[in-house]
């Protein structure tokens, strides 16, 4: 199969690190995260906000039961409505009217898997007054479910039962408009603009907080799993944190390398700024995470009087911003001008990492082949390209991937003088490919066939252009035909010969039925009897000895694994199997069961929940 070396080169980093984190580090997203640098720099906490796996409730009772539960130990109330608000704590009348009020917007025939609402969590630094977690979380709160584009129905309720004083929000997923909420990475609502708006608000309250990442903080490893924590409180021993590996650990510690680049260069423009305080801060940063620490949130919670730390990266990440959504508002065949324009600024600032872990790109040449390669484009043939017989057959190589022709001359004619603006232009290729043929770039099915529909168009357009002497080479490449494009470095001798093949385990009839139930996410239970109840205990335990019934019982799903291959469903037949019995129904073994599923799920549908596909509400 024939390939162009630029698209090969961009789709492959899109495969390994996913199409939004490489499209937000081309469009220079990573200049706005560093004010919140200087933020955990100078030791402001961490904003926490997360939506809680498993909270959504399906039903008028497991809703009765949430609220019941979050409002009548907590000490302030804000209700969407306004009819709550000023409580402490609400009245079983109350929580049954409020029950009523999110149900009525449910529908019958629709059972989304998340649930009919969302709980949410937003958590403060040790010492914030009651009063301000209730009124920064009602800020954020009305920010987004308040808006002239969607009304959600919320109730708030704010909790200082611990150190750290917390807000919960449930929230009815259908909007007055009919709108059904989910969280996406590209959507309007997603994480880092929930935590980003509490930073802000948090700010008008006076307390001071940050919203960058674990790894921003030097923070190299997945925190631990909830069974983790309680297994160490109960042995008074710190909780072993999720270890990264392989590929994740490479990537991770070069992010933090990375960061620590930044923390030194933001260090040097405050220092031209006359700011000691954040310079210090800032090189002890870097110093920090060069050493292989992580940041400790030591400030006050509560910010002195006119003091800020956000200007020194507010002109710079705002002017970025106008100058995109500028260039954005114009039309395609004017936009390479511009963009090269503006590429030539980040290149100057290179050495401020405005794109990231891709800033290196700003200072690297084009690729040699690359269709919009400023060292494969032969100026003096340019003209050509303007030829009705040139023209046609550009047009023929574009034709069905909605890329257009004029768009591509006009790339050309401007130039990517570097490997940064190259790579944005055939990302942009590739989005506008996907938007053509309706496809979710964050599927790896998807961004397979627009990446090989990007190829194809490239590779006909470097033949073309090569032939007509406008590109000094075609960009042309050969790999293994039979490979697929995901992955074209596997060996012939990776793949398994017939002897190395193990046959899958037979299943058991019933624990067969039972996945089956659980696969395809049925809100109603596997078991309609006691009798079926049992039959299942007894096709679980069959082939099982009696230690590997206690380990079972005790949470560890592996003892399955001669009958189920696959840990997730090893994991679905263990849920049941663990709440199929009161003993053990809800004990931290089922949760702890219970907590993996969630995370395997989440990972698993991932693309699919971004996209919101499963999620959106109801199709008509």
């Amino acid at each position: 199969m024939r390939l162009n070396d630029a698209v090969h080169d961009v789709t492959g980093e899109v495969f390994r690190d996913g199409w939004s984190r490489i499209r937000g580090s081309m469009q220079g997203l990573h200049v706005a995260k560093q004010r919140q640098f200087i933020r955990a720099a100078v030791g402001h906490r961490a904003a926490v906000f997360k939506a809680i796996r498993g909270g959504g409730t399906h039903t008028k009772s497991q809703l009765s039961n949430q609220i019941a539960y979050l409002t009548t130990k907590s000490t302030h109330i804000v209700d969407s409505s306004g009819f709550l608000d000023g409580k402490a704590k609400l009245e079983g009348k109350e929580i049954k009217d409020l029950t009523e009020r999110f149900a009525k917007r449910w529908s019958a025939g629709f059972k989304p898997k998340l649930g009919q609402t969302t709980h949410m969590l937003l958590s403060f630094p040790i010492g914030t007054r009651g009063e301000d977690v209730r009124d920064i979380t009602a800020n954020v709160a009305e920010r987004f479910f308040q808006t002239h584009e969607a009304h959600f129905d919320y109730i708030i309720a704010v909790h200082e039962d611990r150190a750290h004083p917390h807000a919960h929000i449930v929230l009815n997923r259908r909007s007055q408009e009919g709108e059904f909420f989910f969280l996406g990475r590209d959507h309007r609502f997603n994480y880092d603009d929930f935590r980003l708006a509490m930073v802000e608000e948090a700010e008008r309250f006076g307390v001071r907080l940050e919203a960058t990442r674990r790894l921003d903080r030097g923070v190299v490893h997945y925190p631990p799993r909830t069974r983790e924590v309680y297994a160490a409180k109960e042995e008074g021993r710190a909780a072993e944190p999720r270890p990264r590996v392989g590929a994740d650990l490479e990537r991770a510690l070069a992010e933090i390398a990375n960061t620590r680049t930044v923390y030194h260069a933001l260090a040097t423009e405050a220092s031209r700024e006359s700011r000691e305080d954040i310079t210090n801060a800032l090189f002890r940063a870097g110093e920090l995470l060069a050493r292989g620490g992580k940041l400790e949130a030591k400030g006050d919670v509560y910010m002195a009087e006119e003091q800020s730390f956000d200007e020194l990266k507010t002109r710079y990440a705002d002017q970025v911003a106008r100058v995109q959504g500028m260039i954005a508002e114009k039309p395609e065949v004017e936009r390479p001008r511009l963009e090269r324009s503006l590429n030539e600024i980040q290149a100057r600032l290179a050495h401020m990492q405005p794109l990231g872990l891709r800033s290196v790109t700003l200072t690297e040449r084009p690729s040699d082949g690359g269709v919009y390669s400023e060292t494969n484009i032969d100026r003096d043939q340019l003209a050509r390209l303007q030829e009705p017989d040139v023209r046609a057959q550009v047009d023929t190589a574009l034709r069905g991937t909605g890329i257009r022709a004029s768009v591509v001359v006009a790339r050309m004619e401007t130039g990517a003088q570097n490997a940064a603006l190259e790579r944005q232009w055939i990302a942009d290729d590739l989005a506008r490919v996907a938007e053509t043929d309706g496809l979710n770039l964050e599927r790896r099915a998807d961004l397979e066939t627009a990446r090989e529909a990007l190829n194809r168009a490239h590779v006909q357009l470097g033949i073309t252009l090569e032939r007509n002497e406008v590109l000094r080479q075609d960009g042309v490449i050969d790999v293994a035909r039979d490979a697929p494009l995901s992955d074209r470095r596997v060996s012939e001798t990776e793949t398994p010969t017939a002897t190395e093949v193990v046959q899958a385990p037979v299943l058991d009839p019933e624990v067969r039925r039972v996945l089956e139930n659980e696969r395809t996410g049925e809100m109603s239970g596997p078991f309609t009897d006691a009798d079926q109840r049992l039959a299942y205990r007894e096709a679980v335990e069959r082939d099982l000895d009696a230690d590997q019934i206690d380990r079972l019982r005790d949470g560890d799903v592996d003892v399955l694994k001669e009958q189920i291959s696959d840990r997730l469903d090893r994991l679905y037949a263990a849920k049941v199997y663990l709440q199929s019995d009161e003993a053990t129904a809800n004990s931290e073994a089922a949760r702890a069961v219970v907590e993996e599923i969630a995370d395997r799920e989440y990972e698993l549908h991932r693309a699919d929940l971004t996209d919101g596909e499963k999620e959106r509400g109801e199709t008509h």
